[in-house]
């Protein structure tokens, strides 16, 4: 639900996402594997999109994923592939995480 509350991008204007999600104890090992699981599904799916999944070298329970998409239209998109990836794979584990995921949505002032 919170990746519908999307930016108020242009159409023509890239989004850029900056998601953490946090693991419940002793399940960082299984949330890693299926985040990992999750970039490799959709870069064959969005393969212009930047999707990257990072790790905190100071907090190492915090996954962070940083995203760019062209357009409102290919974020658009992408909510679509987060569901066909998880039909695929099935739902999160119940108690994978310990909190809910933060979700930002940033608008690009300079290059």
């Amino acid at each position: 639900a919170a990746l519908l509350a999307i930016s108020s991008a242009r159409a023509d204007e890239q989004v850029v996402v900056v998601a953490r999600f946090y693991p419940a104890p002793g399940r960082e090992a299984e949330l890693e594997t299926r985040l990992l699981q999750s970039v490799k599904f959709v870069k064959q799916a969005e393969p212009r999109t930047i999707y990257r999944l990072h790790r905190s070298a100071k907090e190492p329970g915090v996954f962070l994923y940083y995203e760019v998409y062209p357009s409102q239209a290919a974020f658009d998109q992408h909510v679509q592939t987060i569901a066909a990836f998880r039909k695929e794979v099935g739902p999160p584990p119940e108690g994978i995480l310990s909190r809910q995921p933060e979700i930002e949505f940033y608008r690009l002032l300079a290059e």
